[in-house]
């Protein structure tokens, strides 16, 4: 698993305007009083869900994402801890357990995405919502040279570029990125760095069996926050335990 702590500091930068996803966690945990997001980093989902009165308990595997977010928010009805998305400890039931922006595919072997749905399943009622959203590669991605750097995103307000190159580990279903953050800071020579994380992808019909044999069942598969049905390269998934 990819050592986000050295994330931590640039995160904010990169994504916080990122909303595409909000509205629809935000719309799919309205009637729970419980939630759990696996996977919190600085808390981007997890506080506005605390700001309309849930309780919320936020987790991450990085000590200095939850730094941050615990500095960030100081709600009552918020909690951040660090843990293992595989090894979930808590005693209690969650009526919503979300995964955001492609956090389960941060495990990287089959036998961690097991062990973390078992891990999820013990804190499911039989109500409890499981929702999370990943992708997996499209032809765009598989055609793009690994020795070249892609314009990924560009923040004109904050001078920011982020650039990325991809390398796959087919066998093992990898996508080893490395990304180059540009910042332009008042008019001086630009602030580079480089950050790198490895993701493992899978397809529709392998989550539909890691569900099963972990004692979950996908009930719906969506291609966007919209909740469309066309095929696409990315899967909003909602399930519940068998």
């Amino acid at each position: 698993m990819t050592n986000y702590d050295d994330w931590a500091e640039i995160y904010d930068e990169i994504y916080s305007e990122y909303k595409d996803d909000l509205n629809f966690y935000q719309n799919i945990s309205s009637d729970s009083e419980s939630i759990l997001e696996i996977g919190c980093g600085t808390g981007r989902i997890s506080i506005p869900l605390a700001q309309s009165g849930k309780a919320v308990h936020g987790i991450d595997i990085s000590t200095k994402m939850i730094e941050i977010a615990q500095i960030k928010s100081s709600l009552s009805n918020l909690t951040f801890q660090v843990m293992d998305m595989r090894e979930l400890n808590f005693k209690q039931h969650f009526d919503t357990i979300l995964i955001p922006f492609n956090g389960f595919q941060s495990l990287l072997t089959v036998s961690d995405q097991i062990k973390c749905l078992k891990s999820i399943k013990k804190l499911c009622h039989k109500n409890s919502k499981i929702v999370f959203d990943i992708f997996f590669p499209d032809k765009e991605i598989f055609d793009q040279k690994n020795s070249n750097y892609y314009l990924v995103s560009q923040k004109t307000q904050k001078s920011i570029e982020v650039w990325h190159k991809t390398n796959f580990d087919f066998f093992n279903q990898l996508i080893h990125t490395n990304l180059r953050v540009i910042q332009l800071l008042n008019d001086e020579n630009p602030k580079v760095s480089y950050k790198s994380f490895t993701l493992r992808y899978c397809y529709p019909q392998e989550l539909i069996y890691l569900f099963e044999i972990s004692g979950l069942k996908i009930v719906n598969m969506y291609s966007d926050f919209n909740k469309t049905l066309y095929e696409t390269n990315q899967l909003v998934i909602e399930a519940q335990i068998i």
